[in-house]
C-alpha cells in the first residue's frame, strides 16, 4: 500500500525514523512571549532550546492547531500528488481541536486530491482517513510508530483501520513533570486550575516530579510522585521493563526527553531496560521532544510510550 502516515508535531516520533518512513509532519504554532519559534525535529536546535532559558515560568506561551488550510495545503503538496493513502493521526481530541480541523477539511481535501493527482496523470484513487489517537507525547507517536510497523507487513487498508483503533485504547502515555511551577503556568495559560500555586511551589522547592498517567481518551491522573527527576524517570524506566517482562501489545516502547538523549545513560534503570528489551525482542525509541510536545511539562521533561498486557499496573 502507498501511504503516507500524517501526524501533528505533538506526537513524539523519533527524528531518525520521520526522515526514513513516510511520515508527514503537520506543524503545531509555538510562540513563546509573542515570538513564534520554528516547530522543529532537529534534535540539536531542541536541545539548544531546552538547555537555554527560552521556556521558563514566567514565559507566556500560546499555541495554536494546524488550520484546515494548513492542512489542505500540506495534503495536496506532499501527500496526495506521491501517495494514494493519506492516514492522518492526531493527538487526543480531548485537548485539542486539531481532528476536528481535519474532519472539516475532509471534503474539501478529496476534491484537491482530485484535481492535483488528475492534473499528474495518476488514475488511482486517493483515500484518507483520520484517527483521533486518544493519546499525546510518547503515546502518541507509539500509535504512528505501531501503524507504520503494521502497513509495512502488508496491512490492508481496512485491517489498518481495524487494528489501529484497536491498538490506540490500550496504549499508555506517561509524562513526568519536570517542573511543577512550571506546568502549573502552562496550565493556567489553557484555562485550567487543578494545581493550587502553594502546592506547585512546596513541589518545586522540595524537589518532587510527578508521574502522569494518561490513557485512551486523556484519562488523566498522578499516579507517583517522586523527589528528583531522576528519581522519578528511573521509577518509570523500572516500570518499562517490568512491562516488557509481563507481556506488551507491540514489541516496541518509546521514550521522549525533553533534553540531550546521552542524559539518559546516567539514569541507573536506562541500561536495565535496554537489556530487558533486548533478551525480549522489544524495540526501545529514543527521541528528543519537540516543542510543541514539550509546552506543557517544560525543559526537562520525559515521557514513556507503551502498550501494557498488563492494563492495570502503574509505576510505584
Amino acid at each position: 500500500m502507498n501511504y503516507a502516515i500524517v501526524i501533528d508535531s505533538i506526537a513524539a516520533v523519533p527524528n531518525f525514523i520521520l526522515k526514513k518512513r513516510p511520515f508527514k509532519v503537520m506543524p503545531v504554532t509555538v510562540k513563546v512571549d509573542g515570538v513564534e519559534m520554528p516547530d522543529t525535529f532537529d534534535e540539536k536546535s531542541l536541545v539548544d532550546i531546552y538547555k537555554g532559558n527560552t521556556l521558563n515560568v514566567k514565559s507566556q506561551v500560546d499555541t495554536a492547531p494546524p488550520t484546515e488550510q494548513q492542512i489542505r495545503d500540506l495534503i495536496s503538496e506532499q501527500v496526495a500528488p506521491y501517495y494514494d493513502f493519506a492516514l492522518c493521526q492526531t493527538v487526543t481530541k480531548k485537548v485539542s481541536p486539531t481532528y476536528d480541523n481535519f474532519q472539516f477539511a475532509s471534503n474539501s481535501i478529496a476534491k484537491d486530491a482530485r484535481e492535483v493527482r488528475n492534473s499528474l496523470g495518476i488514475e488511482h484513487a486517493f483515500r484518507m482517513t483520520c484517527l483521533n489517537t486518544g493519546s499525546t507525547l510518547a503515546g502518541q507517536g507509539l500509535v504512528a510508530i505501531y501503524a507504520d510497523m503494521l502497513l509495512t507487513k502488508g496491512a490492508t487498508f481496512s485491517e489498518y483501520t481495524s487494528l489501529i483503533e484497536k491498538f490506540a485504547r490500550v496504549v499508555h502515555c506517561y509524562p513526568v513533570v519536570a517542573d511543577p511551577l512550571y506546568s502549573r503556568a502552562r496550565a493556567l495559560e489553557k484555562g485550567v486550575k487543578t494545581v493550587s500555586f502553594p502546592a506547585a511551589l512546596i513541589g518545586k522547592s522540595v524537589g518532587l516530579n510527578p508521574i502522569i498517567q494518561i490513557r485512551y481518551d486523556h484519562i488523566t491522573k498522578t499516579v507517583l510522585t517522586k523527589r528528583g527527576l531522576a528519581t522519578s524517570i528511573n521509577h518509570l524506566l523500572l516500570y518499562a521493563c517490568e512491562r516488557i517482562e509481563e507481556g506488551i501489545y507491540a514489541p516496541v516502547v518509546n521514550l521522549s526527553y525533553a533534553g540531550d538523549k546521552r542524559d539518559l545513560d546516567g539514569f541507573q534503570n536506562y541500561a536495565r531496560l535496554l537489556e530487558v528489551a533486548r533478551v525480549n525482542n522489544v524495540k526501545v525509541l529514543v527521541g528528543v521532544m519537540s516543542l510543541a510536545a514539550s509546552v506543557v511539562y517544560g525543559p526537562g521533561a520525559f515521557a514513556l510510550g507503551i502498550a501494557p498486557k498488563n492494563q492495570t499496573a502503574v509505576p510505584v
